[in-house]
């Protein structure tokens, strides 16, 4: 990181740090009310954020998916016709049913130093700082903007991502970096797995089990398959070596199975659901003719018997991989930001930053929290985790006000 400031030049926020963090606390224990389950509404907590930027004469954007009933919000402080720095974050939490939570956990609960609820480290923890902050980045003289963006269904493989990021690569100047603030514990991620996901549905000819010649079994085509796929998983495990990422290759997995309705009878339908995380070294494409080739030939028998045979792919999910130099000025400046001590590192789970990245906007992960305390029971996150990213949104603050900040993504050592 030679020739960026450091972290004590940039500032650390001093008292601010407690106040900020209070002050999130708050706001948490708000957003844990809010039941903005993935798949499900999410608009009293949009409303609440917009309402809560309207106090400090933040305007933002509420972006709706097509069913009108959840959103994105997107709001910009400081002058927006330079380019600046985006923080980003899901609204979206998962499910709590049929976990044994100690406490309700759509209600925070605050104990020992840590805010107990849905949503606390997975992601509401980074998004209540982020307000919290508002008013230093208001009252700040900013030379570049901080743009907020929060999003839905993120926990659905990023499918509320796509119209947001669309929307902040279409502001007056484009970012030149964004953070997604997910739980690495204050470390800077530079690189994850990108995955697609796929359902086929495989429609044969039933019958009677006594004359199983005279039926097309989809349940043996779907074993078929599944066969195929772990192959081929085997294959890419064998033929692939990617660094830094655990496991070191792509990941080919079946998760479900259905089919058939009755022992008597020659199953007419299956249905299986598979996922590829792939590596920035995959080649994604060429993986997925050779599952197209496995569908084809596990159909085959089928169509041999009944013409009418078929098999329906359909898609689930599909993000891209994050895949940012080690080296490059972004990552410098987040490490510096992040005030971690630790090498950028890169993750096997998925965030919206390979979208982000794809829309041309250098974007690093780097939030509050533990990932492995995000999806279970009792879910909580440190006022000490709270304030590590504090201190990164105020040394954020102090670098924006200094003119000419973005020419350090330009910077190129020299020595």
């Amino acid at each position: 990181m030679e020739g960026l400031p450091a972290p004590s030049i940039l500032g650390t926020g001093g008292d601010a740090t407690g106040a900020n963090v209070a002050r999130a606390v708050d706001i948490l224990s708000r957003l844990i009310e809010f039941k903005t389950v993935c798949g499900g509404p999410n608009l009293d907590a949009v409303s609440y954020i917009a309402a809560y930027l309207a106090q400090y004469g933040v305007t933002s954007k509420i972006i709706h998916d097509p069913s009108g009933t959840k959103a994105s919000i997107l709001a910009s402080i400081g002058p927006v016709g330079r380019p600046g720095v985006v923080l980003s974050a899901h609204t979206d939490v998962v499910p709590a049913d049929d976990q044994n939570w100690s406490t309700p956990p759509f209600t925070a609960s605050r104990r020992d130093g840590r805010v107990f609820g849905r949503g606390a480290t997975d992601m509401k923890g980074f998004v209540a700082l982020v307000l919290a902050h508002l008013p230093s980045f208001c009252a700040a003289k900013l030379t570049a903007p901080i743009h907020i963006a929060f999003s839905y269904d993120e926990e659905l493989g990023c499918k509320g991502a796509p119209d947001l990021v669309a929307a902040v690569a279409a502001l007056p100047a484009k970012p030149v970096l964004c953070i997604i603030g997910e739980p690495t514990k204050m470390r800077v991620v530079r690189g994850h797995k990108g995955k697609v996901a796929r359902r086929i549905t495989i429609s044969g000819r039933g019958g009677h089990s006594a004359y199983p010649d005279r039926g097309a079994n989809a349940v043996y085509a779907a074993a078929q398959i599944a066969t195929g796929l772990r192959a081929l998983g085997q294959e890419s495990a064998l033929r692939e070596e990617a660094p830094g990422f655990d496991p070191r290759y792509a990941t080919v997995h079946v998760g479900s199975l259905h089919g058939g309705t009755a022992l008597n009878l020659v199953p007419e339908k299956a249905v299986l659901e598979f996922e590829i995380r792939f590596t920035p070294k995959t080649d994604i494409k060429a993986l997925l003719r050779r599952v197209d080739l496995i569908v084809e030939t596990a159909l085959a028998p089928l169509q041999a018997v009944a013409p009418e045979a078929y098999a329906q792919m359909e898609n689930m999910i599909d993000y891209p991989g994050l895949d940012i130099p080690a080296q490059s000025p972004a990552t410098s400046i987040v490490q510096t930001l992040s005030g971690s001590k630790e090498t950028p590192s890169t993750i096997s789970f998925g965030t919206e930053a390979g979208l982000y990245a794809a829309a041309g906007i250098p974007s690093l992960v780097c939030g509050p929290g533990d990932i492995a305390r995000a999806h279970i029971a009792d879910e909580w996150i440190g006022t000490d985790e709270l304030a590590d990213a504090s201190r990164m949104f105020d040394r954020l603050t102090a670098l924006l006000s200094r003119p000419g900040w973005d020419a350090l993504l330009q910077y190129q050592e020299a020595r």
